[in-house]
């Protein structure tokens, strides 16, 4: 039974270096994200993006921070390939995961990604354990997201089987007691723990303290591999 624990940063924000910290302070792996440009935050300059490639995995999220399902297909190859080479000049490293901004794609995106020369794809659906198939899910994103909110992103991905568990285990949106109830799932039938969010995100809404809290939490735990996404 393999048991894993990652973790995965979107949006290149000049903050993921603070993130970075946390994770070697934690003995914690994980993928950052990184769009060329984007028009809704800063993003880390080239030299640092090289730096903090040669510490983290260096994910691919277009070159522009586009929703790809609301693009032509004339510019979807060129986002998501453009991606691809963009990284692997700047690093010298071939990527291989990719995240779709704001978690929108579909089978023609999956497919592009594909032939791009991406090997993994991480989407933003929560409070799942399950490996990459073809699409790797996530468990919990740094927010404080509602119960509410939980309910109504579970059924309208029509995961029926992933709300009865959830409402079975008391619908909590507390997010060390939701890492335990999934690490729970986890050490019982294994699979993979993973943990997401955005560094301009914490810092928006002060929650840093309690992203150091979680991260010990999920820290040193015997029998779990820690990973990056490429090795989902």
């Amino acid at each position: 039974m393999i048991k894993t624990i990652t973790t995965s940063w979107d949006d290149g924000h000049p903050l993921d270096f603070r993130l970075a910290e946390l994770l070697e302070k934690y003995n914690l792996k994980g993928t950052f994200y990184v769009p060329k440009n984007n028009p809704q935050n800063k993003v880390m300059n080239e030299n640092d993006l090289n730096l903090l490639g040669k510490r983290f995995e260096i994910g691919g999220h277009t070159l522009n921070h586009v929703n790809l399902k609301n693009i032509d297909l004339k510019f979807l190859k060129p986002e998501i390939e453009g991606s691809y080479h963009w990284i692997k000049d700047v690093t010298g490293k071939n990527p291989s995961s990719f995240c779709p901004p704001f978690g929108a794609y579909n089978n023609s995106v999956i497919e592009v990604i594909k032939q791009a020369g991406f090997s993994k794809i991480r989407s933003t659906q929560l409070l799942s354990i399950n490996p990459p198939n073809p699409v790797a899910h996530t468990t919990i994103q740094m927010y404080s997201h509602t119960s509410f909110t939980y309910t109504k992103h579970l059924l309208k991905r029509a995961r029926i089987n992933g709300l009865m568990f959830w409402l079975s285990k008391g619908t909590t949106s507390n997010l060390l007691k939701l890492a335990d109830i999934y690490l729970e799932q986890v050490e019982q039938i294994g699979g993979n723990f993973h943990l997401w969010g955005h560094s301009w995100e914490i810092e928006k809404y002060n929650l840093w303290l309690k992203l150091e809290e979680l991260l010990k939490h999920l820290s040193n735990r015997n029998g779990y591999q820690y990973i990056e996404n490429k090795d989902l």
